[in-house]
């Protein structure tokens, strides 16, 4: 079940790698990287790694980055800063942008809805547009991250802006790697920032633009991108749903499943977590034992990983795969019980669902994404029967009361 799902996720992903593979350029002799582990008091640990520039890449001139640059229709016009830390960044004069909300995000390709649909044209139009913005600044900031916390199952991203406050944003979301590991990467995701270009992109939109007056997120799952107009790179919230749609097709690649929830910390264990957003931000307790914040969450062959970095000093390691699923659902007419122990046949017909007082989101999931629900319900199904793993399904609504946090 999961090899077909991978297999109907990744057509396009593989058309785009054969496109493009960085690893036909050498990772340049000019550069190298340090890494250590970095354990845990339960006899974990996780790599730490250091990146070490030299000179030329320190001032912004690298030949094998502006061959990479080249390579996404980008050309360097005078440096292109690559990995500057959060420190580096201030010291430059650069602030956090104050985050906005209601830039309009529109993805071409998403199956769940939700969002506008866009066509293949539009989007290139938008692209040649951004890509010549990118070409005629004098500055890049070129910064690599991942969406998943952990390297066996992860998609690489990077990210080229006009703006290093924009850099400083998207530091907040994506875990970091070693240095130049995105170079040999087969398919990873690129994320184009033209942060003073707001001009021609109702032109190309037309009646779609809606607010793009303050900015604006497009995605095309097809060619693993995302374009950020205007104030967009300060929408962590749109940047978070456009990444999750992106790299859905990546994880399954690499045998992962990529879910709209969350892992769950209880005493020792480590628990997968699905529940409607507005339960989740009326129970404090239960916010205080999630890993992340953000829902995303993959589960692989060796354990689990959220999709994005949390504001915690250490990173979380590999995590074991969950001990057990938890649902909440939310039944004002007493019909559920407050809890139940559930089959994984009931946990995947639960799931996708997403029952929630009369309203259906199915997986749980309100973003776009690339991926059908069934056939997420399905391989959720079979990983469930495979690994044996206990069920739960609660009712947080106690006859029209929220339930305590315990």
């Amino acid at each position: 079940m999961r090899r077909a799902l991978a297999k109907q996720l990744t057509r396009t992903t593989r058309a785009h790698s054969r496109a493009t593979d960085f690893s036909a350029f050498p990772s340049s002799s000019l550069s190298r990287q340090n890494a250590h582990w970095v354990p845990y008091a339960d006899g974990g640990c996780f790599v730490k790694a250091y990146q070490c520039h030299t000179d030329r890449e320190a001032d912004g001139s690298s030949y094998s980055l502006n061959w990479a640059l080249a390579c996404r229709g980008v050309i360097v016009k005078d440096k292109a800063f690559y990995n500057m830390t959060s420190l580096e960044l201030k010291k430059r004069g650069t602030i956090e942008a104050e985050q906005w909300s209601g830039v309009p995000l529109h993805v071409r390709g998403n199956v769940a809805g939700g969002t506008p649909n866009i066509s293949r044209a539009q989007f290139s139009k938008l692209l040649d547009l951004v890509s010549t913005h990118l070409s005629s600044v004098q500055n890049l900031y070129v910064q690599d991250g991942a969406v998943g916390s952990s390297p066996q199952c992860d998609a690489k991203v990077r990210v080229i802006a006009d703006s290093p406050s924009a850099i400083l944003s998207l530091n907040n979301i994506l875990w970091k790697r070693p240095y130049r590991a995105i170079s040999h990467d087969s398919c990873p995701l690129t994320v184009y920032v033209a942060s003073s270009i707001n001009t021609n992109v109702k032109e190309i939109l037309g009646k779609a633009s809606g607010q793009a007056s303050v900015g604006l997120a497009m995605a095309d799952i097809e060619r693993s991108s995302l374009i950020l107009c205007g104030k967009a790179f300060a929408s962590s919230g749109v940047i978070k749903d456009a990444l999750c749609a992106l790299a859905a097709p990546v994880l399954s690649a690499r045998a992962g499943i990529p879910l709209s929830g969350r892992l769950l910390v209880l005493h020792d264990s480590v628990n997968l977590f699905f529940a409607p957003e507005e339960i989740i931000k009326s129970l404090g307790g239960i916010q205080e034992n999630l890993i992340s914040n953000d829902t995303g969450t993959v589960i692989f062959s060796d354990g689990s990983a959220p999709f994005f970095a949390s504001k915690c000093s250490i990173p979380p390691r590999i995590l074991k795969k969950p001990a057990s699923v938890i649902l909440v659902s939310s039944d004002s007419t007493t019909a559920l019980r407050l809890v139940s122990q559930i089959s994984p046949g009931q946990a995947a017909y639960h799931f996708l669902a997403g029952y929630n007082d009369g309203k259906f989101v199915p997986a749980y999931n309100r973003a776009p994404s690339a991926v059908d629900p069934l056939a997420l319900a399905n391989c959720l199904l079979f990983e469930l029967k495979e690994s044996n793993t206990p069920c739960f399904l609660i009712n947080a609504n106690d006859g029209g009361k929220l339930i305590s946090c315990k």
